[in-house]
């Protein structure tokens, strides 16, 4: 079994098009989507012109057998992370003005009005996304494996706190166990390469092939999104235990932060 790994779409229809062109000469038997769909944010990114958030959603429903829900695909369809971080969401968030939501998250989630554009979505797509859990667990005879956006107990990424130096991994660690998961996949940092974390050992890699062992980890993903960061996606060999890391090629752009 082969799986292909995409994350942080962000609406850019080109680069999708052709990672799924690529997982395909790869032979991956499976796709997962680890999150972030949909979420154009002009600071971040420049292909306004190629952006779509529906075909985007459509390919990813078409092609990916696995999907979660990242912090971009839960807000515009007023969906409240169930998975909170430890903020107190009141039950009307999504009906109260602009200026009571500011007051209230203060500098612990994000209001994504702020940065980024309309994406315009269909019902179908809206129901696609309303459909989409915070985390899926894929079982296997051998090890399951855990799929989320972000870490617990931030899956969907909704919370502005970072984990900068990515210290704090235990309790999604610990989460993993608890679904009787070894290893997880996200994505939400927008990495280049990918990131491992394992208990007491955390560390960043560059793009290629990598073998993996048979014990508790979590890794992170690059973004296929064409931003500030090189992108790419990644494809994982469950026979073999290889993670290949591969780059698509887009050039980095040197634009404001990347909003994630």
């Amino acid at each position: 079994m082969k799986f292909g790994i995409i994350s942080d779409i962000h609406e850019d229809l080109v680069s999708l098009k052709s990672a799924i062109h690529q997982l395909e000469k790869e032979g991956c038997n499976e796709i997962i989507c680890t999150g972030d769909i949909i979420g154009f944010s002009i600071p971040a990114f420049a292909y306004y012109d190629t952006r779509n958030a529906n075909e985007c959603i459509k390919i990813v429903q078409t092609n990916c057998k696995y999907a979660v829900a990242g912090n971009h695909d839960l807000y515009p369809v007023k969906r409240i992370p169930k998975f909170n971080a430890g903020f107190n969401y009141p039950a009307n968030w999504f009906e109260l003005e602009y200026e009571e939501r500011k007051k209230w998250a203060g500098e612990e989630v994000w209001l994504n009005e702020e940065n980024e554009l309309n994406p315009l979505l269909s019902l179908k797509s809206r129901t696609y996304l309303k459909s989409l859990k915070e985390y899926q667990v894929i079982q296997n005879n051998d090890f399951n494996i855990f799929l989320s956006h972000y870490l617990y107990p931030d899956l969907s990424g909704s919370h502005q706190q970072y984990f900068e130096a990515f210290g704090p991994v235990k309790p999604h660690l610990d989460y993993m166990k608890s679904n009787k998961a070894l290893i997880g996949f996200s994505g939400h940092k927008h990495i280049e390469g990918f990131f491992k974390a394992e208990t007491g050992l955390e560390k960043e890699f560059v793009f290629g092939t990598y073998e993996i062992q048979k014990k508790l980890q979590w890794i992170v993903g690059p973004c296929i999104a064409n931003g500030k960061t090189n992108n790419g996606f990644m494809t994982f060999d469950l026979s073999q235990m290889y993670l290949k890391v591969i780059p698509l090629n887009s050039p980095p752009r040197k634009l404001g932060s990347v909003f994630v």
